[in-house]
């Protein structure tokens, strides 16, 4: 205790006075991937700390590969290239969060050659321990990485030994629990049981949502803090050491295809709407990402809750897009079959339609997919597909994809091995099959996008394309609008660090979701995003006050005072505009968005939008 401090809480207390205790900061509070560490990178981790510095971070996260420094099972261990990249980092006075990771070929998996694990902490922990205070144990435990159905009894006595050696070297380190992928409570608490609270300081997670929105992360923060409650850890800072949206271009495919499809049905795009579902009070908005990339043509792209499917007008609202993806709340299917049923036409962009389910938590919000058998769903709708591991005869890729003969010529196919081909098995007398993308391999002949005509006891149409991942391509100027969302809603909720994954693009392909989740491209260049970092970094800086978030509804709202007194309000819903009365008192010095352009000052009413509104200087917002 500081001792002068102590003596005026001494006179305080004797005259019978309370002080009230500091607010609690944020302490450093931005880190970001990089893979310094590595050949690819490390010969630019100057420059990129210079970048990184210009955003405001001031931690960056790396991989210690084991086979990095002992190549070979009996050849010396080599640390030269992690030596250069400590004296760059002290050089750029950044500091580096070091993950212990991967298994070598002598000793695979790590946890079942405990000695020669040993020995690689040992050795790369003592000759960094007086220039690195945090050691993150594994990367992603609850995957494949860290052993065959990898499970966290396993990590739990793992982490013990790697703690205990750590903390004989110097019991001041810091050891992290490794960053899990998404946030499986069943392993965690598995680990928990198997007594891992006790052997590490900073609990960590991964809580990726490439196909969903940020503010799926405040229910998943609550859980896992129940959950170290329910153990007697909740005193233990929370870190997310990996979170981010991949900026991976995909094809042109769906928006290609859809006017010609549509004109098979008499519907002409620039004068229809869409409908897709985007219900935030269940959690369920997995088609956003599709409908900002491929239904921009539409004459409007109206958003409606689960619920709203059972009263849709198929007369004014002519098609549905329920999902971007392969999932979809089973228990609101028959709505989906009765829209057909009426005559409306379904639109499914993205894989095998309606493959996974979901579960609900406690609060009615659908948390966890669930895959089950989906053909008595398809049966429904008079729709199906093949695949490799389904039937004989199906190749495990197509080697050709190419427009049908009906759309010879009115498009152009982008080749992305799709791998599931759709059948007219399960038509009904009436019905019509029309494929739309031919595709085969060895003999055989498919359709990996297909128009089903159905005019039996349905009467609408269905319009499917097994390509998977459209609904996780997130345009760059969305990515911006996410990150500071991301990290107040993470702040604001128990979150004491974040890193956003990653810094550098690597752009070795245009569709691969690694190469594109950057803030940076390959070449240094910035994205919006790193924009939206630098802006956030400066309007809620380290010393800031721990943000506290308030909701109204589908409108978020995270107020936090700045080192220099200044208060700072944020302001944004997940997908749509909505308008909120509210009550500013005080002086509004300047409204900015995310990337820091200048707003018109709101006075007794504001439109939220995902586009995140920051307002300087009021004393306090009350939204009504």
């Amino acid at each position: 205790m500081n001792r002068r401090f102590g003596w005026i809480s001494a006179v305080a207390a004797a005259a019978g006075l309370s002080l009230s205790a500091a607010p609690a900061v944020l302490e450093e509070p931005y880190g970001i991937c990089a893979h310094v560490s590595r050949d690819v990178e490390r010969p630019i981790a100057a420059q990129e700390f210079d970048s990184m510095r210009e955003a405001g971070i001031t931690h960056v996260r790396t991989d210690f590969d084991w086979g990095m420094v002992h190549r070979r099972q009996n050849a010396l261990w080599t640390f030269g290239h992690l030596d250069d990249l400590m004296k760059t980092a002290a050089r750029k006075k950044m500091n580096i969060l070091p993950i212990l990771d991967y298994s070598v070929p002598w000793a695979s998996p790590a946890w079942k050659h405990p000695e020669a694990w040993r020995e690689y902490v040992n050795k790369i922990v003592s000759r960094y321990a007086g220039q690195l205070r945090y050691w993150e144990v594994w990367n992603e435990q609850n995957l494949n990485s860290f052993g065959p159905e990898p499970d966290g009894k396993t990590y739990a006595a793992f982490l013990k030994r790697t703690w205990e050696e750590i903390k004989k070297i110097d019991p001041k380190l810091t050891v992290l629990y490794g960053g899990t992928s998404g946030v499986p409570y069943e392993f965690i608490e598995e680990s928990f049981a198997a007594g891992a609270g006790a052997w590490f300081d900073v609990m960590n997670i991964h809580p990726y949502f490439s196909k969903d929105v940020p503010e799926r992360l405040v229910p998943q923060l609550a859980r896992l803090k129940e959950l170290m409650n329910q153990y007697k850890i909740a005193d233990k800072p929370i870190w997310i050491t990996e979170i981010g949206w991949p900026t991976a271009q995909g094809t042109s495919l769906v928006s290609d295809v859809l006017p010609h499809a549509l004109e098979q049905i008499g519907l002409r795009v620039a004068e229809t709407p869409v409908v897709i579902v985007d219900d935030n009070r269940r959690g369920f908005s997995h088609g956003i990402n599709v409908a900002i990339r491929h239904l921009k043509s539409f004459r409007e792209v109206k958003h409606i809750d689960l619920d709203d499917i059972a009263r849709l007008d198929v007369y004014r609202y002519p098609v549905l897009m329920p999902t971007g993806g392969e999932d979809f709340p089973v228990e609101y299917f028959p709505e989906v079959v009765k829209y057909v049923k009426r005559g409306g036409t379904l639109l499914l962009p993205s894989g095998l339609p309606f493959y996974y389910d979901h579960s609900l938590d406690g609060n009615g919000a659908f948390v966890k997919l669930i895959q089950h058998d989906s053909r008595p769903l398809l049966t429904s709708l008079h729709i199906g597909w093949d695949a490799w591991w389904t039937r004989d005869g199906i190749p495990r890729e197509e080697t050709y994809q190419k427009p049908a003969a009906v759309f010879e010529g009115k498009f152009k196919v982008e080749f992305a091995p799709a791998s599931r081909f759709l059948h007219d098995r399960n038509l009904k007398p009436g019905d019509t099959f029309l494929p739309i993308v031919e595709a085969g391999a060895d003999g055989y002949r498919g359709a990996v996008a297909a128009l089903y005509k159905l005019n039996s006891d349905l009467k609408g149409n269905v319009i499917v394309f097994t390509r998977r991942g459209e609904n996780e391509y997130t345009p760059e100027e969305r990515q911006a609008e996410l990150l500071p969302r991301a990290y107040l809603l993470a702040f604001s909720n128990g979150v004491s660090r974040c890193f956003w994954y990653n810094f550098r693009s690597g752009e070795w392909a245009r569709d691969d979701h690694e190469a594109h989740f950057g803030i940076v491209r390959k070449n240094l260049e910035p994205k919006p995003a790193f924009r939206a970092y630098q802006v956030l970094s400066n309007l809620c800086p380290s010393g800031s006050t721990i943000p506290v978030m308030t909701r109204r509804g589908n409108v978020y709202m995270v107020h936090w005072v700045r080192p220099d007194g200044e208060k700072v309000w944020a302001i944004w819903t997940p997908t749509l505009p909505e308008t909120v009365s509210l009550t500013i008192s005080g002086t509004v010095t300047e409204a900015v968005n995310h990337l820091g352009e200048k707003q018109a000052i709101p006075q007794n009413t504001l439109t939220a939008s995902p586009v995140l509104l920051y307002l300087r200087g009021p004393e306090r917002v009350i939204l009504h």
